[in-house]
Order: C-alpha cells, then structure tokens, then sequence
C-alpha cells in the first residue's frame, strides 16, 4: 500500500521541542555552528555564514566532509575548526546545515551511532539544505523530535556561482520556533528565504521539487521549440533572443535558453547541474506525485528523457543535456556539439544572465 500524505501535522513531540527552543531573535544564544556535507554547494553556505552572518565573534563555527582536504581548506578561509567526525563537527552546535547530494546519504548521515541525530544536544536544530523527498524530511524531522532537537527543511535554488554570491532561493519549512530562530543564518547566504509553508517540515521539498520540475520542463521544452525552428529554415539563436528577450525574459529561460539553443551543456565548473542530479530530482518527482495519486504526465516524459540521456553517456553533462533529444528526433546530429562540450577545461563563450 502506498502511504499518502494529502496533510502533515506535526506531532505533540516536534510542537514541545519547538516550544522549548531558544527565541528566534536571540542571536547571541547561538554559540555554535555545524556544517555537513562540504560539496560545492555546502562550502558556499558554510562560508557565507561564518563570514556574513551576524553571530557573535565568539562563535564557534565546525564542518565535517569526507575529504579531510575540504575542510582544512574552509579552515584557513575562515574562523572556523576542521571536525574529525560528525560527532566532533555536531556535538556542542546549536544548529547544523547539512548539504548532501541524496535522500540515501542524507539517512546515512543523520542515523545510527556517530549520525547526526544521536549527536545533537537537545534543543539543537538541523537545517538541512539537501533536494529530497518530502517524506524523508518528515522521517527524519520526526526522529529528531523524538531526541528533543529540531529539523528545518531549506533546500536551496542556486548553482555554485550564485551560491558563492548568496544568490540564492530558499524555501523553508517547519516548526516555527525552529524556523525563526535558523531565518538570521539563511539569510545570511540568500537574496529570498521564503517562509509561509508551515510546520510540515517536507513541505519545502515539495516546492523545491515543484520548481525544479519546472525548470526541467522548460529545458524540455525550449528544446522542441528551437528543433521546430530549426526544421522550418529558422535560426535557433534568432528564436531564443526574440523569446527570452520578450515574452520569456527570466532567468531559467534566458540561462538555459542559451544552453540549448547552442547545445553548449559543458559541465562549467561552478555553473553547472549534473545531469544525474537532475534525474534524481525528476524521479523525486514522480515519486512524490506517485504517493499521492497525482498523475504529472510530463514528468513522466521527463524521466524517460534523463534515462535516455543517461544510457547514451552523457551523464558527464549538464543536466540541460535532455534537451538534445528534440534535435535527435528531428534528424540532427549533435555528435560535433557533444565533442564541444567535452573539451578539455571548458569555460563559457557567452554572457550568463544575472
């Protein structure tokens, strides 16, 4: 039987460990700050906290990576301790931020001896920043509760490059008191932390999902409209500059419609989404819309777009690499373009929009 979540309400437990929470405004009760998962992404938000945020000198700022090389390099960047362990990165933190790749990693890390959970002090809140199933939020924000700690789900919308900036968007959910007193830290690596999703702590997956699935869409379908354009005689260029500098002026259609019009999808360091990343994201997707009987035929499209990019090989690109297939429906052969976008240390020919 498949377990559905048509609403989540939190249970007695996360409500009196959220009411026993510090004040939201009490920043100077943070003395210490934890960091998990250390990969592009998580070095940016570590980095933009400790040196952006408004904690006191005093604070104690840790981080944890398995590459040992990671973190003695945020070390010698900023004010901040190079952990051993979880247990010696979490163990004395008021918050933890967790930026991992995937909902089986984000599990590992937080369970079982040594795990996040059993070496929080109580009271402590984890904010986890990782894109995963809105059910394993719930899980684990439950778990938490249970050991008298909070959880808050923050996954953000940001490449490395912006991340690095703080531009980025970040939903956030869960108990309020948590969510408060965590809005100082998230702002200090963010131009929009958005509140307002409420108390289920999976509910900012699930418009992390809905964005991302969105974004895919349009990867998809920028790719069907500049293979019609190119059929008819049409310059593809020519197309995208029309739509993205009118009717589709935004980011997601001016970055990416620049991608897929020049089928340029080079894994540019700090400015691309491995396509393998966004074949998770589409199959969170469609498993979250599974559990509760919502049909998303698109996305349905979608994953069958990312598994047959991924079976030609080019789990190597950027995740804006699903939109080839129109042009190979079409009869084009992108072989030449695909050479291109593995060349040796690639680095962008044009203007990425800001």
């Amino acid at each position: 039987a498949v377990e559905t979540y048509p609403r989540y309400c939190p249970t007695s437990a996360e409500m009196s460990s959220s009411a026993a929470a510090p004040n939201a405004n009490a920043n100077a009760e943070i003395k210490g700050v934890a960091f998990v998962g250390l990969g592009k992404i998580g070095y940016a938000i570590a980095k933009n906290i400790i040196t952006k945020s408004s904690l006191p000198s005093s604070t104690v700022f840790s981080h944890f990576d398995i590459n040992s090389s990671i973190c003695d390099h945020l070390a010698e960047e900023t004010a901040s301790k190079a952990a051993l362990s979880i247990v010696d990165a979490v163990a004395s933190a008021d918050v933890v931020f967790t930026a991992l790749p995937n909902d089986a990693i984000l599990l590992s890390v937080s369970r079982g001896e040594g795990g996040i959970i059993s070496s929080l002090q109580p009271g402590a809140i984890h904010v986890s920043c990782s894109t995963v199933s809105p059910d394993t939020s719930r899980a684990i924000a439950k778990e938490h509760a249970e050991r008298g700690a909070g959880f808050v789900g923050a996954p953000v919308f940001a490449r490395p490059d912006g991340m690095a900036l703080g531009h980025a968007t970040i939903p956030v959910s869960g108990a309020d008191a948590s969510v408060q007193r965590v809005l100082p830290l998230l702002n200090a690596t963010a131009t929009d932390v958005r509140t307002g999703f409420g108390s289920d702590p999976g509910a900012a997956n699930v418009a992390k999902l809905a964005g991302n699935f969105l974004i895919a869409s349009a990867i998809e379908s920028m790719g069907e409209a500049f293979a019609l354009s190119e059929a008819q005689g049409v310059d593809r260029e020519a197309v995208r500059s029309l739509l993205t500098d009118t009717i589709f002026d935004c980011l997601i259609y001016k970055g990416y419609g620049q991608r897929v019009a020049r089928r340029d999808h080079a894994p540019y360091p700090n400015a691309h989404f491995a396509l393998d990343l966004g074949r998770k994201d589409v199959e969170l997707v469609r498993q979250t819309a599974a559990s509760v009987n919502v049909p998303m035929p698109i996305a349905s499209l979608l994953g069958d777009r990312f598994s047959s990019a991924a079976a030609k090989g080019r789990s190597d690109l950027d995740w804006s690499a699903v939109g080839l297939a129109s042009s190979e429906d079409a009869g084009v052969d992108v072989t030449k373009e695909i050479d291109h976008c593995r060349r040796p240390e690639p680095k962008i020919d044009w203007k990425p929009p800001t």
